[in-house]
């Protein structure tokens, strides 16, 4: 409980690794993260932690949607200028385009493993990701739609949701056959 809260907390930090540049997973706060998935993953290979997997692996997933989010923003932040705070980043036209291409490419990427496990529950937890990133970017992006990174941003997501239409389809519920 420690570590998760600990590494909650330190998603809040820029990560300043001045005088060196920025490397996304190659700096102290993101180091710092990766020991404790680690520590988590060891953990929960013990035959005490093995009663309650299903909110393992959630706490996972969030835990490393999480972290894959701040490094992108920590990247931005550092490679581009934009300040490190949470209004600054809302409001940051690359931020938005980055955040949508980034979590249409996690639930590709979660959809196909799903696909190939044949589980569908996690298919439609990427689904649900899918729809959120389809509503930001009606409810967000389209505020301002005549920016060269919006009009990439929709392009980006398009393509990617036709792929994962072809090589992700919807695995089979509990009373359908295989195909």
């Amino acid at each position: 409980v420690c570590l998760v809260l600990g590494s909650l907390a330190s998603s809040g930090n820029a990560a300043a690794t001045t005088p060196w540049i920025y490397l996304p997973l190659l700096n102290p706060v993101d180091l710092a993260q990766a020991a404790v998935m680690f520590a988590l993953v060891c953990w929960a290979r013990t035959d005490e932690a093995s009663a309650a997997k299903n909110a393992q692996a959630i706490v996972f997933a969030a835990l490393g949607f999480l972290w894959l989010n701040c490094m992108l923003l920590r990247s931005i932040h550092h490679w581009l200028g934009v300040p490190y705070e949470l209004h600054d980043m809302f409001r940051s036209v690359v931020v938005q385009s980055a955040l949508s291409i980034v979590w249409t490419l996690t639930a590709l990427v979660v959809m196909v493993v799903a696909t190939r496990a044949m589980r569908r529950p996690l298919w439609l937890g990427g689904a649900v990701l899918l729809a959120a990133v389809v509503g930001k970017l009606f409810l967000l992006d389209l505020a301002n739609s005549g920016t060269v990174e919006r009009i990439v941003s929709f392009l980006g997501v398009g393509v990617l949701l036709m792929i994962t239409g072809y090589v992700a389809p919807v695995p089979p519920g509990d009373r359908e056959e295989p195909a």
